[in-house]
This record gives C-alpha cells, sequence and structure tokens, in this order.
C-alpha cells in the first residue's frame, strides 16, 4: 500500500502530502509515522519516501529504508556517519556440491586471516598514506591498480566506483583532518570487518523467477555467489565525524573527536564561514543540521561526502581482492570469479538532494541486492526502467520485517541447512561458533521484493540460498 505518493515537482501542502509509505504487509505504527510527519514538515524537505523495511534504530537520527529529498540543503543528519556502507555480489565458477561445510570455514579463515584485531592493525590489504590520499579523490579505479583488479572491475560499482570530488582549494590538504592524514588510523582495516549488521555470505542461486535476466548476469541455477555488506571503512567516518555532531557519537570517542575538531576548525588555518557559524555547524547537536550547498561550508561538506564515498569503493575493492585470494587458497586453484553489482547508500546530487538510510538508488535495468539474513535467503532484482515519479530507492535488506516473522514464530524452517561461523579477527582467530541451522521460508523477503515490484521499483530475477555466512 501506499499514502500520499507524491511527484518531485512542488505542490501545495493542502493538496498534496510529502510523505510516502510503502508497506510491505502492515503499516508504520503511529510513533513511527508521527516522525515521517515531522520529517516533511521541515521546510527544506521536498519528499519523504519510507521504504517496506522502515524501523527506527537506537542510535540513528532518521529511521531506517528511508529516503529524504531536499530542495537547497544537504542534511548530515539524514542518514549515517558511514558514507557508502554497500554490498555486492561475487559469483564464482563454483556450484554447490563444491562448497562443503569444511571449505566453506576454509574460505573464512582465509579471509579472516588478514582482518585487522584492532584500528592500527595493519595486514596485506592496508594502505599507505599516499594511497589513502588517492584512495579519497579518485576511487575504485585507483583502488583496482592498488589490489591488481582488472580495470573494468569499477565499472560494475555504482557510480563506476568515483564521485567526482568538487573543484575549490585543495580538499584534501584543507579538510582532512590530522587525525587521519598523520595517523595509520584510517588505512589499516580495510574490507574485512563483518562485525555489527555486516556480513560475508556463501549462497548458490536456487530459484530464477526472471530466467532470461538471471542467464545474462550469469546467475545459473546452483551457482555459488559471495555476497558481501560491510564499509566504508574508518576514513569516511572519522572524516564526516568532524563535520556535524552526530548522535551514534557518545562515550570516550566524543572527547577525542571534540579536540580534533577544535584543531581542525580553530587552530590549523583559514577555514570556510565565521567562527560562530563554524561552531554552530560542526559542534552543536543540533538534531537537523541544514548546509547550503553553495555556501564556502556547502562545498567543503560536498568535498567531505566525495572523499569519504570514494574510499568507500576502495575498501570494497580490498574486500573482493581478499574473496579472490581465499578462494585460491581454499580450493588451490585459480577459481573463476566476476564481480555482478556493488551498490552503496548513496547522497543523489541534481536538481535535488537524496539521503538515503539503509537504502540503495533505483538504478534502470541494472542489478539490485536486497538481503535477508544469515538463515533466510536473499534477492537479486532489477531496477525498473521508469519508476514512478518519487520512487526512486529500495530496501537494502529485509532484516526487520525478518525479525518480526521471527519473533512471532511465523519464520518456519525448511529441510535446507546452512552454518553461522563466528570468528576472532586476526590470523589463528579463534573459532566461537560454528553452528548448523536450518534455513528458513523465504516468505518474508519475498513479500518485500512484491511490494517493490507492484510498485513498479525493482522486479525479482534470482533468489540466493545462504550455505554459510560469517561474522567476525
Amino acid at each position: 500500500m501506499s499514502v500520499g505518493v507524491p511527484s518531485l515537482g512542488r505542490f501545495p501542502e493542502a493538496t498534496w502530502s510529502k510523505a510516502t509509505i510503502l508497506a510491505a504487509d502492515t503499516m508504520p505504527d503511529p510513533e513511527l509515522r508521527g516522525r515521517l510527519e515531522e520529517l516533511a514538515a521541515l521546510p527544506w524537505v521536498e519528499a519523504v519516501l519510507a521504504l517496506p523495511d522502515l524501523h527506527q534504530k537506537v542510535k540513528a537520527e532518521i529511521p531506517s529504508s528511508l529516503a529524504v529529498t531536499t530542495l537547497d540543503a544537504i542534511v548530515p543528519e539524514f542518514t549515517s556517519v558511514a558514507i557508502n556502507d554497500g554490498m555486492g555480489v561475487v559469483l564464482t565458477s563454483l556450484e554447490a556440491k563444491d562448497v562443503t561445510p569444511d571449505r566453506a570455514l576454509t574460505f573464512f579463515r582465509h579471509m579472516n586471516d588478514h582482518a585487522a584485531r584492532h584500528v592500527l592493525d595493519q595486514n596485506r590489504y592496508s594502505l599507505s598514506g599516499d594511497q589513502m590520499r588517492r584512495a579519497a579523490l579518485e576511487g575504485g579505479p585507483a583502488g583496482a591498480e592498488f589490489y591488481g583488479h582488472a580495470g573494468a572491475l569499477a565499472d560494475r560499482m555504482e557510480w563506476s566506483g568515483r564521485v567526482q570530488v568538487p573543484e575549490g582549494g585543495d580538499p584534501w590538504k584543507s579538510l582532512v583532518p590530522a587525525l587521519l592524514k598523520a595517523s595509520a588510523l584510517g588505512r589499516c582495516e580495510m574490507g574485512l570487518n563483518f562485525g555489527g549488521n555486516h556480513f560475508l555470505e556463501l549462497q548458490v542461486v536456487d530459484h530464477m523467477t526472471d530466467p532470461a535476466r538471471a542467464q545474462a548476469w550469469g546467475l545459473a541455477p546452483n551457482r555459488v555467489a559471495v555476497m558481501y555488506h560491510l564499509g566504508p571503512g574508518p576514513f569516511g567516518s572519522i572524516l564526516l565525524h568532524h563535520f556535524s555532531r552526530r548522535k551514534s557519537l557518545r562515550g570516550p570517542r566524543a572527547p577525542i573527536y571534540f579536540l580534533s575538531k577544535l584543531l581542525h576548525h580553530y587552530a590549523s588555518g583559514r577555514r570556510p564561514g565565521s567562527a560562530a557559524r563554524r561552531w554552530g555547524l560542526h559542534f552543536r547537536e543540533n538534531g537537523w543540521t541544514p548546509f547550503a550547498p553553495a555556501s564556502e561550508e556547502g562545498l567543503a561538506l560536498r568535498q567531505a561526502i566525495a572523499m569519504a564515498t570514494n574510499f568507500g569503493f576502495v575498501y570494497r575493492m580490498a574486500t573482493i581482492a581478499a574473496i579472490r585470494d581465499a578462494l585460491a587458497a581454499t580450493f588451490e586453484s585459480a577459481v573463476g570469479l566476476e564481480l555482478l553489482c556493488d551498490v552503496e547508500e548513496p547522497w543523489g546530487d541534481g536538481t535535488a538532494w537524496v539521503a538515503r538510510h539503509n537504502s540503495c538508488r533505483v538504478a534502470p535495468r541494472a542489478p539490485a541486492i536486497v538481503a535477508g539474513d544469515h538463515d533466510v535467503p536473499s534477492y537479486i532484482g532489477c531496477g525498473a526502467i521508469d519508476p514512478p515519479p518519487g520512487l526512486h530507492s529500495y530496501d537494502h535488506g529485509a532484516g526487520n520485517i525478518i525479525a518480526g516473522w521471527r519473533e512471532a514464530g511465523r519464520l518456519q524452517a525448511t529441510y535446507r541447512t546452512t552454518q553461522r561461523v563466528r570468528l576472532e579477527r586476526g590470523r589463528g582467530g579463534r573459532v566461537r561458533g560454528r553452528d548448523p541451522v536450518s534455513v528458513r521460508t523465504a516468505a518474508p523477503i519475498e513479500q518485500l521484493m512484491g511490494s517493490l515490484e507492484r510498485h513498479g521499483i525493482v522486479h525479482p530475477v534470482a533468489r540466493l540460498r545462504p550455505i554459510a555466512t560469517l561474522k567476525n
């Protein structure tokens, strides 16, 4: 169902609602709907699109599975400080019969051997200081060079793995804090942090709803794929924490950032705007902090967002390199692999700004990833050629819907099994858990996909069943 589907043009509020709610099953509770109306009432907000997996996280300013369109304002709180948190799918030449539970564990251990134990733990995929600078300014093409990928790999990523850093001054010199440039803090942990809601998962293609497109994309029955969700690495969040005060920044990190921000904005040369204006934008917890895109401060923020986004692409190129290397070590021979797609939660730039929080941009005719859970299948969809006005985004996963089914006892087991592996990070990391579990029904994610298809946003192409999932 939908409520008040808007156009992106300006219409009288008495006639058009700014909020659009797409629901897979039931509408959001009144408190969450009230939160959406509060957002829609803000003067710089043009439209609010709430997607089927909508939910509120405790440490986030806005709900997840949301896209907010603004005119003449960039509001950092409308998305996570972790710009370019993304997902990708690597197709392999393996079939389901090739990946036994023991082989899956060996693969995960090869991956995990290079995972950083702490933020200053350098490893095979860490960057040098100059590589970190190039990653921020050049994005995916530089990452392909660092990790020995074919140059065309970046073309399978959103925006071909790079966004142009807006011109004006020397962004690296003036905007990147000394905390990042003078230490290894932002460049050691590269591509292998599968903590929190991030994961690495071995999957097998077990059902095709659009066989012709699936075949064109290489999604053959029983073919093994590797899905990852992670990023964007420490560089982007450290950088962007210097431009606004976020709800998620609490505990011992808060005074460290405060001191670093004082040095960055007041003691390291000229900065955009007056001293009072800088304090209001960067140090106060405002709830919402609108930056005028054309202002000095707005340009600086846009440059910082671009650098953080570029670094996120390079971070996941490290993930793809680690997948390549771990497959070769596990199977003791070259395993064919191909990046199907890599999608992010981006800011949109054009006549309007679209901030996406746990949602992804619809790319016409391109693969769209909607993740399930460690025991629930995921889907590869296809972006609509011409989605309805305002319906420009889709959920990056069905986690909240699945959790609701699980809590209600509706998530029935199938005869299939998978395994959930938990490892301590680093070489020789201890196996903290290795649990065989039943694969559950795909009904909740199919419900979400049905909603996206009915609204002309994304249609399903193939279902991917989990066979092993890594958390570290």
